[in-house]
């Protein structure tokens, strides 16, 4: 008998029925139909690919930005007896021959791959004899321009539709305009394709905005009264340690994760927050996508997210299980920027991109002409000291040529300076007593990284070498020489970038292609900003119809339980009792005296609401009772 996807949904994962829309999306697969998928967080985008993947024959080619989602799914597909691998870095040639063997033969159902190994001619060569049913794009939006997480790479994947032009392909995402909607369909050359979309309302999730003087102390009262699990999502590494410290030595517990940890440490804090042993976890952005635990309750932002998309999809891995789950946004007097100062801080223009494009060839000797296909390791920090240069704009530049096609960054996050004290802060100071120099730059230290006594942590030399005003070389020689006198153990960076010319220096010609892209980008930048901006300001609007807006939906009545709409209820309830005091103060202006069953006979008012009035005008001091038991005015 022809299996169905319903049965294959009840056999592996145990389910009794579909989500909406999951069902006609499947169908639509299955009828050789271009489709795409616009889920929300939680919308259980990945079943729509993988039964289609086990009812047609052959392999589903999957094309996935991030290994540890790939590694993710690839697990829990062969946890539940469906044969399925994953080709990522790291993977020898041997193990790649073996994975295209198994699937040539039959032997997997799914093929994960990165878009970055679509650059590989090799592989395409080799995938071009697989017997390919289905192409499945996750995380669609990265081949958008216009979307919140470009992917260069992403536009190679046309070339695997040249390949296997028959194949239906579906495109799923959890966040997209109108627009991005349209690039991802030109883009990944759709044909007449189905599209469904379910929407980005959540009626179980709470969003918060709410403006504090002290972060730290709110975090500890939304922890009080709400229950975990929590994600606490902070902009910096550092953040993540300190934060996640601090409540640890207030008796919660809570791991840290950000995108510099090892491999080894990622699954260990990630398995200990699913397992709740560590309820609550303090995170970069790097935390997060392809995780799927349903009962989180709390998702709390310190900081502005980059944009209202990034900022839709943190929250919602809050509340999954469809049960009520908070999502917090906490903004300081300060907070957020406006806009002409964020520009400002994070937007560079052609003038400058022509200059970090210049500096770089100099600083690495490269001549007119030559470069091509060169790799080159160097220190970006070290970089930026030496041309003076703003860091958040210089890398943002730089990242700006690598999506352009100009260049390739790859992070060496395996050889960043760390350093850890060995002895006490007391001992250290007595060491630096009777030199000025050395004193600031320990102090600066210890400052700034709390936890440097208790493990290895990278630090910033560039940022030490400007606050204590100090040559970035004296911050490197105060290390050393406390590493020789058994006070520290320090570990020099070298490099922390490499960078791979994929096009000759031509002075200005070779980037003069990318101003239109330039533009383009900041002009969507600034639009983005403006978005979450808004949604972070605006007193007056739900919270809910500011986010479905974005997203080109309508909410016909306010949802009545974000803090707009909390804010709101609360005034009119406290304007109506204001109005109902008025009243009965008048009432008693005129009767002299009134008993309570006197008002509530003549006023058009609650028993309740005149007990409480009365209450709270009596600790005023404006009513009392006299000896006949009536109230009267003082």
């Amino acid at each position: 008998m022809t299996k169905k996807p319903i049965d294959l949904l009840q056999h592996y994962w145990k389910h009794s029925s579909f989500r909406e829309p999951q069902e006609a999306i499947i169908e639509s697969v299955l009828q050789g139909k271009d489709t795409f998928a616009l889920l929300p967080t939680g919308g259980g985008k990945s079943v729509c690919f993988q039964i289609p993947a086990l009812l047609l024959p052959g392999t589903c080619l999957v094309i996935s930005p991030l290994v540890a989602l790939m590694q993710d799914q690839v697990n829990n597909l062969n946890a539940l007896g469906i044969k399925a691998a994953a080709i990522i870095g790291g993977t020898s040639l041997t193990d790649i021959d073996a994975i295209l063997d198994n699937c040539l033969y039959g032997e997997y159902k799914l093929l994960y791959i990165s878009p970055e190994r679509l650059e590989q001619t090799w592989l395409l060569e080799r995938i071009e004899n697989l017997k390919i049913s289905l192409l499945a794009v996750d995380e669609a939006h990265c081949i958008s321009q216009w979307g919140h997480d470009f992917r260069p790479a992403y536009l190679k994947i046309n070339q695997l539709r040249k390949l296997f032009p028959s194949i239906p392909v579906i495109a799923l995402t959890g966040s997209a305009n109108q627009r991005v909607i349209h690039d991802i369909c030109t883009n990944l050359e759709l044909r007449d394709v189905a599209l469904f979309k379910k929407s980005f309302y959540r009626s179980n999730l709470i969003y918060g905005v709410y403006k504090v003087e002290n972060k730290e102390i709110i975090v500890e009262r939304i922890l009080q009264k709400n229950p975990f699990p929590t994600i606490i999502y902070v902009r910096s590494r550092k953040e993540t340690q300190v934060l996640a410290q601090q409540l640890n030595q207030k008796n919660y517990k809570a791991g840290f994760f950000h995108g510099g940890l090892n491999t080894f440490e990622k699954k260990k804090r990630l398995d200990d927050w699913v397992s709740e042993k560590t309820p609550i976890m303090v995170a970069t952005n790097a935390f997060g996508m392809g995780i799927d635990k349903k009962n989180v309750r709390n998702v709390i932002h310190l900081q502005l997210p980059e944009n209202l998309e990034n900022y839709y999809q943190e929250a919602g891995r809050a509340g999954r299980d469809e049960t009520k789950a908070f999502a917090s946004l906490l903004v300081a007097p300060n907070e957020p920027k406006p806009i002409e100062e964020w520009a400002k801080d994070n937007l560079f223009d052609k003038s400058f991109l022509k200059l970090v494009y210049r500096k770089l060839n100099n600083y690495l000797s490269i001549g007119l002409g030559e470069g091509y296909n060169t790799s080159y390791s160097f220190s970006f920090n070290q970089f930026c000291v030496h041309y003076k240069f703003p860091y958040t704009l210089t890398y943002n530049a730089l990242q700006f040529l690598d999506r352009q096609g100009i260049c390739k960054l790859t992070p060496n996050s395996t050889n960043k300076t760390q350093v850890q004290f060995t002895v006490s802060s007391s001992e250290l100071l007595d060491y630096v007593y009777d030199n000025e120099r050395q004193e600031n730059v320990l102090l600066q230290i210890i400052r700034h990284y709390p936890g440097i006594h208790e493990y290895n942590t990278p630090i910033n030399l560039a940022f030490i070498s400007e606050q204590v005003g100090e040559p970035i070389l004296f911050v490197q020689e105060c290390l050393q020489t406390w590493h020789q006198e058994e006070l520290c153990v320090f570990t020099p960076e070298e490099h922390d970038l490499e960078i791979t010319f994929l096009e000759a220096w031509e002075e200005d010609k070779t980037i003069y292609r990318t101003f239109p892209f330039l533009e383009q980008q900041n002009n969507l930048k600034l639009e983005q900003y403006r978005a979450i901006y808004f949604y972070a300001q605006n007193d007056d609007i739900c919270k809910n119809k500011i986010i479905l807006h974005y997203f080109n939906e309508t909410l016909e009545q306010n949802c009545g339980s974000c803090s707009t709409c909390l804010q709101a209820n609360q005034k009119k309830s406290t304007d109506q009792l204001a109005e109902k005091r008025d009243c009965i103060i008048l009432y008693l202006q005129r009767k002299q005296a009134a008993s309570t069953s006197e008002m509530e006979a003549d006023l058009s008012l609650d028993l309740q609401d005149i007990l409480l009035l009365l209450q709270q005008l009596s600790e005023q001091r404006k009513i009392k009772l006299n000896n006949k038991n009536q109230y009267i005015l003082l």
